[in-house]
């Protein structure tokens, strides 16, 4: 707990982000596994869940990355620095 709650201080929050779709996807696949030994059908339909938190996961991982890199591209590295005029 201790580590969650200093990724949550050091607002790291992408790895939070990380974090809660890899338990989804593990609780997920638990349930699903549950539920097949009554029904197969509905731990497969329940297999549908951690695929889309995977799918989404590395989504947000690419779309994260590629807002970073035009932050640091973009935005001056110093705040003091006066090359963006201000309108």
């Amino acid at each position: 707990m201790k580590y969650f709650a200093s990724l949550y201080e050091s607002k790291s929050e992408l790895a939070l982000l990380q974090w809660t779709y890899l338990a989804m996807a593990v609780v997920s696949v638990l349930i699903a596994g549950v539920f097949a030994l009554f029904n197969q059908s509905v731990g497969v339909g329940i297999l549908i869940v951690p695929m889309i938190a995977s799918i989404a996961m590395s989504m947000n991982v690419v779309a994260w990355a590629l807002i970073k890199l035009a932050a640091d591209t973009f935005l001056p590295k110093d705040p003091k620095d006066k090359s963006i005029k201000k309108k």
